[in-house]
């Protein structure tokens, strides 16, 4: 049983997962700045993606040079159904793309392969929809969760869609006091360093197993440091007795390592 993930490029730059089993491949995000970018993050991926998922518009999630890259590489693009005619409006008055494959999904689980696939809505910036994944994975009786969750900024009952997860790879955007000596009032719409701890903390008592790795992602670059982020979410799980989770950091620009899910 192989399940892998590994993020390739993370933070308002632009945002990309992989998560893969040896049967399918799924790309979670595609918000690479150019063809060439993408197709040098994805290296020799492309060929066997299965779909890409898209969590919301953002350009650093979606942007036009990915969409032609998932276009000419004739890879699906599953995206909520109420995106679909803002994204065209967007990108497709002036150049039309004539081979794109649009798979809308709403609040509903759908699969893609190996992958059971359930939406779940984050609040972000009220303006368009913006979600997280609960994805499922089942081989020969064996069930392993993994959680993606980025662009938030409160989380309410979201904590029931993380328990008992697998793998989490969730948002540490900003340090609260860098974020007073570089003011952005975009990063309000974003969740801080302690904030994640904090629901981590909560994720893991209501969980009856914990994962053992995370990932912290969407880091700011200038309102964070990766090992701020991970040394401020470790110390409020460490104060609940949460010590034995291992906290990975998604770089800003390169891939991450790859990290195999519940050897």
């Amino acid at each position: 049983m192989t399940l892998t993930f590994q993020s390739l490029c993370s933070g308002s730059s632009g945002n990309s997962l992989l998560l893969r089993t040896d049967r399918t491949t799924l790309l979670i995000d595609a918000g690479f700045p150019s063809m060439r970018a993408g197709r040098k993050a994805l290296n020799g991926y492309l060929p066997e993606i299965d779909g890409a998922v898209i969590s919301h518009l953002h350009s650093d999630h979606i942007q036009y040079s990915s969409l032609r890259l998932l276009e000419e590489t004739r890879i699906p693009i599953y995206l909520y159904e109420k995106d679909i005619k803002p994204l065209a409006g967007r990108h497709f008055r002036q150049s039309p793309f004539l081979h794109l494959k649009l798979r809308p999904f709403c609040d509903r689980p759908f699969l893609i392969g190996d992958f059971f696939i359930h939406p779940f809505r984050l609040p972000h910036d009220g303006i368009r929809p913006t979600f997280g994944f609960a994805i499922g994975y089942n081989r020969k009786g064996r069930q392993k969760k993994v959680v993606v969750a980025t662009d938030f900024w409160n989380w309410g009952d979201l904590p029931g869609w993380f328990a008992d997860s697998d793998f989490i790879y969730v948002e540490a955007n900003h340090d609260s006091e860098l974020l007073r000596l570089y003011p952005n009032p975009r990063s309000h719409f974003h969740l801080s360093n302690e904030k994640c701890g904090r629901l981590l903390r909560q994720v893991f008592a209501q969980s009856r197993s914990r994962p053992s790795t995370l990932m912290l992602g969407h880091l700011s670059e200038k309102r964070n440091r990766p090992k701020l982020a991970q040394e401020t979410v470790s110390e409020i799980l460490a104060d609940e007795g949460y010590r034995d989770v291992k906290i990975q950091i998604a770089p800003r620009y390169e891939p991450s390592d790859l990290i195999s899910i519940g050897d």
